[in-house]
């Protein structure tokens, strides 16, 4: 394929995964992608564009920060995007290969981020980085979030408008 024929692909498929609710921005995917898992595993509602501090608020009424990263095997990346605000209870951390395999979950109490990751003052914020103390800390619950993965990746064009039966509607607001 030309590179425009790959670039006209890659467009196509970022319509057709804002189309099934699996993204909800043009922007790369994988934040949309694991919020949309989170949601799925989850349940509760799915914040919106506006609110600040939480993605997915759980059906238990924790307010959910999502973050996640894709590793391509370049380069070493641990760090994800910062976390400027408190208005959560868990940041739940999903990781994925080059191929979009959901790789690892975990559950990070709110008070483990402020106890392992001090305020840089240069983004105003906390960043998490993925490292073997993150991952060893008692307080961390490593998740199986596979089965929910599944079931979005099942979702096809007759799943649109019923949608995951288990969990209330995502809010898609543009």
């Amino acid at each position: 394929m030309t590179i425009a024929e790959l670039l006209r692909l890659w467009a196509g498929t970022m319509t057709e995964l804002r189309t099934r609710g699996m993204v909800r921005t043009a922007n790369n995917p994988v934040g949309d992608i694991a919020e949309a898992i989170v949601h799925e595993h989850y349940g509760g509602t799915r914040g919106s564009f506006s609110q600040k501090g939480w993605d997915v608020q759980d059906l238990a009424g924790r307010r959910l920060q999502v973050k996640s990263m894709r590793r391509t095997g370049q380069r070493g990346r641990r760090n994800l995007s910062a976390i400027r605000d408190s208005d959560y209870d868990l940041v739940v951390i999903v990781v994925f290969d080059p191929d979009f395999i959901l790789t690892t979950a975990l559950e990070v109490p709110r008070k483990v981020v402020e106890e392992l990751f001090a305020i840089r003052p240069y983004v105003n914020g906390r960043i998490i980085t993925v490292t073997d103390a993150l991952l060893q800390h008692p307080k961390v619950s490593a998740i199986d979030m596979t089965a929910a993965y599944e079931r979005l990746g099942a979702l096809g064009r007759s799943s649109i408008e019923s949608g995951p039966t288990n969990v209330t509607e995502p809010d898609l607001d543009y």
